[in-house]
């Protein structure tokens, strides 16, 4: 109880030109709550999710599954809720193999969502074809088709003078072969069915690159956070002009799991956060695969949290708002804007009123879908 009303009173200033804090409510349980269809059937994990508003209802599509790893056993589920409290089945995935990165795109009358199909094997990651189905609204979804983009993983999709782009990276056998250089790249379209590169050369090509989350600025200057896996992230800008040409800060810090959004002219990042502080502890490294084991094997081990940061546009530094309720295997966020003030935002994580886990526990685990509502305040 105690810990229940201290997260309500929770407030964190944000160093700004003016004094404004970030308020939210408890964190919610969505998957113990009794409230999800019967036709939803709850494995021991549920996390990889995306949230949308569409026609005056919220849209929420999740993965669950035996753990956080490639099953067979994966589900995908989409339910529908006007006021987030009652939901509606909508439609299943179920393919007999593993089931990640659930996406929704609205575009013109049409809600659009999109995932990837994997490999059975819990040990195998082994991206092999995003798939799109669609909805009207009207409670009836197109049949899965191929988007034709075999071994791309999908991360975001953001509409930008009537076009949708894609930020996705090549995932099939992106370690396998030891490769130095990477394929993390966007694409576009104008009618979310039929997807192209927006330029010849990727937009990333540095190693272990994936996770290329991005989002426009009002006046559509193009910001991205890109996880370099074992050895912490890059920062991204590209001028509106030029949106194909990222200009690139690389930090030790790894944003994993990531979701930027816009906030009035501010933009703020959710992701996970290392208690453990950075994941690169190699002080001199001689080639981007020196002592990334050993930074990955330390990074499972270690404590996460799902944290708020606010990025600084001008040298596109982040800065800690605040930690978010949650532990052990975390993070995966959507978010909705309510009004010009307010927000609700879903993730995953394991119990947040148990002990604390560190990721790999977590991982093996049970998690659960949670959701709060945020409020900003002058």
């Amino acid at each position: 109880m105690l810990q229940k009303l201290i997260t309500l009173l929770l407030c964190f200033q944000i160093s700004n030109s003016f004094s404004q804090s970030v308020k939210y409510d408890e964190w919610k349980n969505l998957t113990t709550s009794g409230k999800l269809p019967a036709q939803c059937k709850i494995q021991r994990s549920n996390n990889n999710l995306d949230l949308a508003k569409f026609k005056d209802k919220f849209y929420l599509a999740f993965r669950t599954a035996p753990t956080h790893f490639p099953s067979g056993k994966a589900v995908m589920y989409v339910v529908s809720s006007t006021d987030l409290e009652n939901w509606n089945f909508e439609t299943e995935i179920n393919l007999h193999c593993d089931l990640r990165e659930p996406k929704f795109a609205v575009y013109h009358d049409t809600l659009n969502l999109y995932c990837f199909t994997g490999s059975k094997s819990m040990f195998k990651f082994d991206p092999r074809e995003i798939l799109q189905t669609r909805t009207t609204g009207n409670g009836k979804w197109t049949s899965l088709s191929s988007a034709h983009l075999d071994g791309f993983v999908p991360w975001r999709i953001r509409e930008r003078k009537d076009t949708l782009y894609l930020s996705a990276y090549y995932g099939k056998g992106l370690y396998q072969n030891h490769h130095e250089t990477s394929n993390l790249r966007l694409f576009q379209s104008t009618n979310a069915i039929d997807w192209h590169p927006i330029s010849e050369e990727p937009q990333v090509n540095t190693f272990s690159a994936e996770e290329g989350e991005f989002i426009f600025d009002s006046t559509g200057n193009l910001y991205s956070t890109v996880r370099l896996e074992g050895t912490g992230a890059l920062v991204c800008k590209a001028d509106k002009t030029c949106i194909y040409d990222w200009k690139k800060i690389r930090v030790k810090t790894k944003y994993d799991s990531a979701l930027l959004f816009a906030h009035n002219d501010d933009i703020y990042l959710v992701s996970r956060r290392n208690l453990d502080g950075d994941i690169d502890k190699v002080k001199h490294r001689k080639s981007e695969t020196q002592g990334r084991a050993r930074n990955l094997i330390q990074y499972s081990i270690t404590r996460k949290v799902t944290s708020l940061f606010k990025l600084n546009k001008d040298d596109l530094s982040l800065a800690l708002v605040t930690d978010f309720p949650s532990t052990g295997d975390n993070s995966f966020p959507g978010i909705v804007q309510l009004d010009n003030d307010n927000y609700v935002l879903m993730n995953y994580s394991s119990d947040i009123h148990k002990k604390k886990k560190n990721w790999i526990r977590g991982q093996l685990g049970k998690t659960y879908i949670y959701w709060t509502k945020l409020k900003f305040e002058k």
